[in-house]
Parts: structure tokens; C-alpha cells; sequence
């Protein structure tokens, strides 16, 4: 089979589309052909050498995968050849979650094998693309917010990112629980995109301060929850932004991980800092968003598909951070 895999740790120019063997299969897994596999800033990072996650060498990335079962195991008798799967990539063991496309080798490829239970059926109406946007950015986004971050109807949220994928992701899920959303993004353009997924008021981190908009937005009242993808370079901002009893939900490092912090508005203002593991989050989150998708509910937003072959200039978009949204690849 055709996959893109690396041997060393370097830019893009270290993906190679090559062949490599078809999975062997175990009693209780699935071979799945795979039709879209989006990317996610975890693969550059796991790519570059960055993450703290490593990779044994080489490896056949992608987390988030759709496609139809191939092949089944002698053991599985709840998935037929022909079914339509999306793939929960948190595979849970003794040890602590382990993660298709970091632990194991995952969809950036023809096919891929996984445990029976990882691949979950998806209703007609879904598409392979769509189904590949939301293991990773939407289940975040639902887990973030209603789970650790127990949104609640009527909130105010703030989104830090919202043309990421996981932004995007974030804005939608905020509205469907009945939240009023702010969000911001580094361009105009991308506001103007975020708007129409629901966002109630936009700002733009490049021309404006953040917190002093918040300040307006909310007629100095500040926000009841934060959905931060950035870190460090946001911090001080993000405390100036939370009202009494807010929450500050910590998704990514983006802009540096580790600052001074200053414990003083974290007391005063009784804060909560609550990070947020996307493999820690239980299976019915997919499902979740997997049904509100297939009702219409949620929309992925898909910037750009690629073939498999051109992994390299996919992975260049994501860094270039030009995109609005998910970016696919399509063996």
C-alpha cells in the first residue's frame, strides 16, 4: 500500500510517500480503508521531533481517520466489511491511554488497522471528510467545554483561534449550548468566517487588545469560561478577561508554554485553570458530535483537501496557519 511516512525528524521535506507493507491483522482488530485522514498541529509537532509524545522511527502518522472496514479479525462480530467507521484514535490500556497515529501507526496511509471498539459506525448522511474532522478538534471542543468546563446556557465564552480547526469546532459547540461566544482570530478575514458559524462578537488579536474588548463586549463584566488554544503569550490577558468564578480552559501551547504566573487574580477572583486531554475524553463525546452533525447541528469546516501524495504541502498550510479550518488528505 501507498502511505506517507518519515524516517527522521526535520520540515516537510522528510515525508515520503512510499510503499510500505498492508497491515497484518490481529484476532480483534479492523483493517480499514482509509478515505480521509484531517490533520492536526499534533502531526507537525510529532513530525519536527517537538512533541512531547514521541514516535518510534519511522512512522506513518494521521489521528484523525475515516473510511470503510476492510477486513475483520476472527474475533469481531459487531462490524462487517462495508461499514462506514470514523476512528476513536485513544486506545485505552493498563498503562494509560495509547493513540493511533502516535503510539501506533495511523491514516496517513491506504489503510490502516485498529482495535474493533476504536472504529465507530457513521450514518450515510455523515461524509468520510466530515467524519474525519471530528475525532480530534470537535471531540476538544465538547469535551472542553461541557465536561471540564461545564458550560452551562447562557454563559458568556470566549474562543482564542477560532479559524483553527478546533476554534471552529469550539464556536459551534459553544452555540449549541446555548452560549453567547466571542471569539477571536488574526485577520479580518477570518472573522468575517467566523461569524457566520455564530460567533456573537469577533476580535481581531492582531490590531486590537483583547481584554480591552472583552471589557466592552461584556460591559466590564468579563467572561464565565475561556477556550484557550494559545497559552502562554495570552495568560496575563486571559486573567484580565474572566469574570468572579471563571474558568480558563487550557487546549494548547501554540504561543509558548511556560510564563510567569502571577497567583494574585487567581485567588482574588477565585479562578479555575483546568487543562484539557483530548484522549482522556470517553467515547460517547464522539458519538455526540457524530450524531449532531448527521442532524445538521454541527458543520466541520473543511479549508482544503489534498491527495495522500501531497502530505508535504498539506502539512506546510497547516504551518503557514493560512487555512480556516480542517485540512484533509484523500488517499
Amino acid at each position: 500500500m501507498k502511505a506517507i511516512r518519515y524516517h527522521e525528524f526535520g520540515e516537510v521535506d522528510v515525508l515520503k510517500y512510499e510503499d510500505v507493507p498492508e497491515p497484518e491483522l490481529g484476532d480483534d482488530e479492523v483493517l480499514v480503508r482509509v478515505k480521509a485522514a484531517s490533520l492536526n498541529h499534533l502531526d507537525l509537532r510529532l513530525r519536527s521531533g517537538k512533541s512531547p509524545r514521541p514516535v518510534d522511527l519511522p512512522h506513518i502518522g494521521g489521528v484523525d481517520i475515516a473510511g470503510d472496514v476492510e477486513r475483520t479479525g476472527k474475533n469481531v462480530k459487531d462490524l462487517a466489511p462495508g461499514t462506514r467507521v470514523v476512528i476513536d484514535p485513544t486506545v485505552k490500556t493498563p498503562k494509560g491511554p495509547m493513540v493511533i497515529g502516535v503510539n501506533f501507526y495511523g491514516g496517513f496511509a491506504e489503510y490502516v488497522k485498529v482495535p474493533a471498539p476504536n472504529a465507530v459506525p457513521i450514518p450515510d448522511e455523515v461524509s468520510y471528510d466530515d467524519a474525519s474532522a471530528l475525532p480530534i478538534c470537535y471531540v476538544t471542543a465538547w469535551y472542553g467545554l461541557f465536561d471540564r468546563g461545564g458550560l452551562q446556557q447562557g454563559e458568556t465564552v470566549l474562543v482564542h483561534a477560532a479559524g483553527s480547526g478546533t476554534g471552529s469546532a469550539a464556536v459551534q459547540i459553544a452555540k449549541e449550548g446555548g452560549a453567547f461566544v466571542i471569539a477571536t482570530a488574526g485577520s479580518d478575514e477570518k472573522l468575517e468566517k467566523v461569524r457566520k458559524l455564530g460567533a456573537d462578537a469577533t476580535i481581531n488579536y492582531n490590531t486590537a487588545d483583547f481584554s480591552e474588548e472583552v471589557k466592552k463586549i461584556t460591559d466590564n463584566k468579563g467572561v464565565d469560561l475561556i477556550f484557550d488554544q494559545i497559552g502562554a503569550s495570552v495568560w496575563e490577558n486571559n486573567l484580565k478577561s474572566l469574570k468572579m468564578k471563571g474558568r480558563l480552559l487550557l487546549i494548547g501551547v501554540v504561543g509558548g508554554g511556560q510564563t510567569t504566573f502571577n497567583f494574585g487574580p487567581v485567588i482574588v477572583k477565585d479562578l479555575s485553570v483546568l487543562g484539557v486531554t483530548v484522549f482522556n475524553a470517553p467515547r460517547g463525546n464522539l458519538i455526540n458530535v457524530i450524531n449532531l452533525v448527521s442532524l445538521g447541528r454541527l458543520s466541520p469546516v473543511i479549508d482544503k483537501r489534498f491527495p495522500l501524495s501531497e502530505a508535504a504541502q498539506a502539512q506546510k498550510m497547516l504551518e503557514d496557519r493560512s487555512q480556516f479550518g480542517k485540512v484533509i488528505l484523500n488517499p
